[in-house]
């Protein structure tokens, strides 16, 4: 970031200190405006940014589709009722987006005068009684010439023009170019970006005005694999405490008795703020519980109380101000349905502390099937007290790019209803974001390769297969996978980017039952370092299959 880009950002947090809120007008075209997006008002980038800007803003947009800087284009935005609007508005600081549309053979004949009416847009925002900071975008490429738009144009001739006008008239700026230039998939059409290719601008407006940088990480369960003793367990080598660590939901710790308890060591004192319970296909009981912390064994402290909970969700989620913790404890109370006096939990995950900022869950249940489908309950819990916001994303099918259904908005439950074909399957998940903090949750699937027809089994041990969650992640410059078979299998263990495309194999062949491990170093198939960002490692084996996402961080 440029000295000139940090004070601007400093000016900015003066205002906001000063009168509480910051106005910002963001002038421009389609792209502005969130043409192609279904829901433009929550979608475009002014919008999402918005949201990931907090209450100490007020964003307008003054984006109109087709618009051109020049005054003697086609459709000068000059004429339109939005940018009087974005006068009107007396914003404390200003984004001007605009150059693509100029770039038209029959606009850009009148390329001489494109530095004056950008000026020009410059002083008319300036004089106005607030006399905002009004930056210059670099507008986003162009992928394709749809709409008689010149990428060619806009590099060698707009782009340089913006840098000088900028430097000229002391103006910070904003590149929204570079963030977008490797990634064509974001701009479906060539020249609009879709709901994720929106949220990438929304991301650099709020570095730029924050003066910060966005921070991506992984939620990282302090419980993980750590000890746990539990009290009357009805079978320990079969349904011990252990299954609550495991991370596998579905293997289950099973004790008989209210109230029944589980205490995990976590090996060291650590600040945590988040708790998850889980309650696998047991959930219609509706178990009451309580969560303690302690930092010396046996000196407990209340973090969670839930004795009086009355709903029956799969996964609870509860936030906590950060406390520091060697020891937590897990008590079952209850039920709000009780069958009898059995307690069956799938899962305890104790999460460090991410300045706030977690991950929402995903659990997917089927409801129905057809002869050529199936359909699906995905539930997208947020964690119970958690601000933030969320980015929900999709993958239709295996060899699909995954896709945003929505921009970042609001933390809050939902549930998305989804039907699949027979012998295909989805996948989803989610990136929060809270206070320049991202996270980015597991991937869980909707499964419509079988039929749906219950098979009978014996009694003997079923197979499983488990991929744990990377260490370190985020990393660099490498990060240790582990995954367990329950007995010999083959195993494919690979890397693909958030497009689906394959970039790296680990492992692939036949295992012995046990624990293994491999290392991914950043590189490709070739050898070749590949860029930062998220990735996905995906297990397949004996049938089954579980994914993890990587962030390398460069």
């Amino acid at each position: 970031m440029s000295n000139k880009t940090s004070l601007a950002a400093a000016i900015l947090m003066m205002a906001v200190s000063a009168s509480g809120q910051t106005r910002l007008t963001c002038v421009g075209n389609s792209i502005t405006e969130g043409a192609g997006l279904s829901n433009p008002a929550t979608d475009a980038y002014p919008s999402q940014a918005a949201a990931m800007l907090g209450s100490g803003w007020s964003v307008k947009n003054a984006g109109v589709s087709g618009r051109t800087m020049l005054k003697l284009g086609d459709f000068p935005l000059w004429a339109e009722n939005k940018f009087k609007q974005g006068l009107d508005f007396n914003p404390d600081t200003v984004t001007i987006c605009l150059g693509t549309n100029d770039s038209k053979p029959y606009n850009w004949v009148y390329k001489d005068q494109f530095v004056a009416d950008y000026e020009a847009m410059i002083d008319t925002f300036r004089s106005l009684p607030s006399h905002p900071l009004v930056y210059a975008c670099i507008p986003p490429p162009a992928f394709s010439a749809a709409y008689d738009i010149s990428d060619s144009v806009i590099a060698n001739d707009i782009i340089p023009m913006i840098r000088q006008i900028a430097a000229d008239k002391d103006c910070p700026i904003i590149d929204f170019r570079a963030p977008l230039l490797d990634r064509p998939d974001l701009l479906p059409d060539g020249i609009h970006p879709n709901i994720e290719g929106s949220g990438v601008m929304a991301r650099t407006l709020w570095e730029t005005m924050t003066g910060r940088t966005v921070v991506r990480v992984s939620d990282e369960d302090a419980a993980a694999g750590r000890p746990v003793a539990a009290s009357g367990s009805v079978d320990a080598a079969r349904y011990g405490a252990a299954n609550l660590v495991d991370g596998d939901d579905q293997s289950f710790w099973v004790a008989t008795g209210f109230p029944s308890q589980v205490v995990v060591d976590l090996g060291e004192v650590l600040t945590v703020d988040l708790f998850r319970v889980g309650f696998g296909s047991a959930s219609t009981a509706g178990y009451q519980y309580s969560v303690e912390t302690a930092v010396t064994s046996g000196v407990w402290s209340a973090a969670v109380d839930r004795s009086q909970r009355s709903d029956t969700a799969a996964v609870a989620l509860d936030m906590t101000a950060p406390v520091q913790a060697r020891y937590v404890r897990l008590t079952v109370t209850g039920a709000v349905y009780p069958r009898g006096d059995t307690v069956r939990v799938s899962d305890f995950r104790v999460l460090k502390e991410n300045g706030s900022a977690h991950a929402p869950v995903f659990t997917v249940r089927r409801t129905s099937v057809t002869a050529t489908t199936m359909k699906f309950d995905v539930n997208y819990i947020w964690p119970k007290g958690a601000p933030g916001l969320g980015m929900f994303f999709k993958q239709a099918g295996e060899d699909a790019p995954y896709t945003a259904l929505w921009g970042f908005k609001t933390g809050a439950d939902y549930r998305y209803r989804d039907t699949i074909r027979l012998g295909k399957k989805n996948g989803y998940f989610a990136v929060s974001f809270r206070d320049g903090v991202e996270v980015v949750s597991d991937t869980v699937w909707a499964d419509a390769r079988t039929t749906g027809v219950e098979e009978s089994r014996d009694n003997s041990k079923p197979s499983r297969c488990v991929l744990a969650e990377a260490y370190p992640n985020p990393f660099n410059p490498s990060t240790m996978l582990s995954f367990e078979t329950s007995r010999r299998t083959h195993a494919s263990l690979a890397v693909y980017d958030v497009r689906g495309r394959f970039v790296k194999s680990l492992s692939d062949g036949s295992v012995d039952a046990g624990f293994h491990r491999a290392v991914w170093n950043g590189t490709d198939a070739a050898g070749n370092s590949v860029p930062g960002g998220v990735y996905i490692v995906r297990l397949e084996a004996d049938g089954s299959a579980a994914s993890r996402k990587v962030v390398l961080v460069k």
